[in-house]
């Protein structure tokens, strides 16, 4: 124990904060990720099932890739594209990571839209958590206590559960 503490104590650090990366890495990361499910494409693409996480789709004439999942786009309206092969939906993600590092007018809209969807979840945490406080403040309500009648087990077993209604 002592050798272990001696060894990895000169190393001890804080954990970094959640949300302590720009808007730019972030970004960075999701296009490396999609980078990553587009080599996993590649390799199985019958077996590929990670549809819903990807900016690229199948569409016709080849893959339709867009710009993350918000509603940002690199620059005069561009949030969405066409291109034939997955060679050139890759080198439209390389490029598109390059766009982020050097384009200011584009790391300001990340930045934007971060903070938009930061307001968002925000808003959404303080809804919810509003009602309970106001639960908090009502009357207690008393409940009546009645007496169950007795279902003989077949009757409980014969009676149809809740569900859809079938087709007619």
């Amino acid at each position: 124990m002592t050798s272990f503490l001696e060894k990895w104590s000169a190393k001890k650090s804080d954990k970094p904060k959640a949300g302590t990366r720009s808007a730019v890495d972030a970004f960075r990361a999701r296009v490396a990720e999609q980078k990553a499910y587009l080599t996993e494409f590649e390799s199985d693409a019958a077996g590929f099932n990670k549809w819903r996480s990807t900016w690229f789709q199948r569409a016709p004439g080849g893959f339709g890739v867009t710009i993350g999942r918000d509603s940002i786009d690199a620059g005069h309206g561009l949030s969405y594209v066409v291109v034939e092969t997955t060679t050139q939906v890759a080198e439209f993600l390389d490029d598109l990571a390059q766009h982020a590092d050097q384009d200011v007018s584009f790391q300001k809209a990340l930045e934007e839209n971060r903070s938009r969807r930061a307001a968002l979840l925000n808003n959404g945490k303080a809804k919810t958590k509003a009602p309970a406080a106001k639960a908090a403040t009502r009357k207690p309500v008393t409940v009546k206590a009645t007496q169950a009648s007795q279902v003989p087990g077949e009757a409980a077993a014969e009676k149809p559960k809740r569900g859809r209604k079938p087709k007619a």
